[in-house]
C-alpha cells in the first residue's frame, strides 16, 4: 500500500481540488491511501471514508517567508505532512505550496542526503526521450558546486528510474569554453575532473528537449524560466490548433506520457512540488507521479546511488 500525504492549503483553487483530486485517484487506484492536511476552518468539508482528513491550526501562504518563526509553526498543514513523512507514516508528501518554505522545511524536517550537497526540484522533461531538467526553482543564487552537486542529483535520478546511463548538459549561452559566467565556467572545470556523472559539455538552449544529454543543470531561476516558457508555449500552440486531433499529436509528442509535478531531491523523503495554480487535472497528474516515486523507493534508490558515486 502506498500512503499518500497532501497539503491541501497550498494550491490558489483551495483545498476543495485537493479532495476532489483525491477521490478521483482513490477511484483508479486499489493500493493507494491518502491523507489529507488540511485547515480547520474548512472543516465544512465532509471527508470521504477512504481519505484520512487531518485538521490542522495552521497553513503557510503563498506571501510567507523563510525566517526563524517558520520552523516553530509545527501545526501548519506543511509541516505535519513533512513530518509524518519523517516518521515513515506515509511514503510521499504532495504540496502545491510555496516553494521557498517547503525546502526549508524539507531540510529542516527530513534532513540532507548527504551533508552540504543541496536539494534541488527536478522535472522529466516533456519529450520523447527519458530527460531531466535540474534545478526548477529551489535555489535561486547558486555557486559552482552547487550545479556540481544538482548534476550528481539529476544523474541519480536518471540512474534509478531508468538502465540509462546518465549524460550531463551544463546549460549556457554557447558551446565554446569562453562562453558562460565565472560560475558556469567553474562548474564546467569540476564536472570535466569528475569520473561520474558523465559529463557531456555545455549544452544549449535547443539542446533541452533532444539530443544526448538527459540532464540538464541549471541554477533555479533559469530552470524555472524555461519551465514556465515552455509549457507556455504549449499552451499557445494548442490554443492555435484548429481540431482536437492536431491538439492530441501535439501533446502526445511533447508529454511522452509523463507525469505532473517536480520532485524535490536530496532530501530524506520523497515530496512532490506542482504548480500553485494546478487545476484538477494537474494535481491528480502530481499525485500519480508522486506514487510512481514512491513505489520506486526514489529517495532510498537516489541516496543509495549519491553515497556510493559521490566522493
Amino acid at each position: 500500500m502506498i500512503r499518500v500525504a497532501i497539503d491541501a492549503m497550498g494550491g490558489d483553487l483551495g483545498p476543495r481540488i485537493a479532495f476532489e483530486s483525491a477521490l478521483k485517484v482513490l477511484q483508479k487506484y486499489d493500493d493507494v491511501d491518502i491523507s489529507i492536511y488540511y485547515h480547520d476552518s474548512f472543516s465544512s468539508f465532509i471527508p470521504h471514508l477512504h481519505i484520512n482528513a487531518i485538521s490542522c491550526a495552521d497553513f503557510i501562504l503563498q506571501t510567507d517567508t523563510v525566517d526563524r518563526t517558520l520552523f516553530r509553526r509545527k501545526e501548519t498543514t506543511l509541516y505535519k505532512s513533512l513530518k509524518s513523512l519523517s516518521q515513515r507514516e506515509v511514503d510521499v508528501v504532495i504540496t502545491l505550496g510555496n516553494t521557498g518554505v517547503m525546502v526549508a522545511l524539507s531540510r529542516f524536517i527530513l534532513g540532507l542526503v548527504r551533508p552540504k550537497l543541496y536539494p534541488a526540484l527536478i522535472r522529466e522533461l516533456e519529450s520523447s526521450s527519458f530527460r531531466c531538467l535540474v534545478d526548477l526553482g529551489a535555489n535561486v543564487h547558486c555557486q559552482a558546486n552547487m550545479l556540481e552537486g544538482f548534476a550528481c542529483l539529476g544523474s541519480a535520478y536518471i540512474e534509478s528510474k531508468s538502465d540509462l546511463e546518465a549524460k550531463v548538459g551544463l546549460l549556457n549561452v554557447g558551446v565554446e569554453s569562453s562562453k558562460g559566467s565565472s560560475v558556469i565556467r567553474e562548474a564546467d572545470q569540476a564536472l570535466s575532473a569528475r569520473l561520474w556523472p558523465i559529463y557531456a559539455g555545455y549544452a544549449e538552449g535547443d539542446e533541452i528537449f533532444t539530443g544526448e544529454k538527459n540532464v540538464i543543470v541549471c541554477d533555479g531561476m533559469v530552470g524555472n524560466a524555461v519551465l514556465k516558457a515552455s509549457e507556455g508555449l504549449l499552451s499557445f500552440i494548442n490554443k492555435q490548433l484548429s481540431t482536437a486531433h492536431d491538439k492530441q499529436i501535439i501533446n502526445a509528442l511533447f508529454s511522452g506520457g509523463r507525469h505532473h509535478g517536480a520532485c524535490l531531491i536530496g532530501v530524506n523523503g520523497n515530496v512532490v512540488k506542482g504548480h500553485g495554480g494546478s487545476d484538477e487535472v494537474a494535481l491528480i497528474g502530481a499525485i500519480e507521479y508522486g506514487i510512481d516515486v514512491a513505489k520506486n523507493n526514489l529517495c532510498e534508490k537516489i541516496a543509495a546511488k549519491i553515497k556510493k558515486e559521490v566522493v
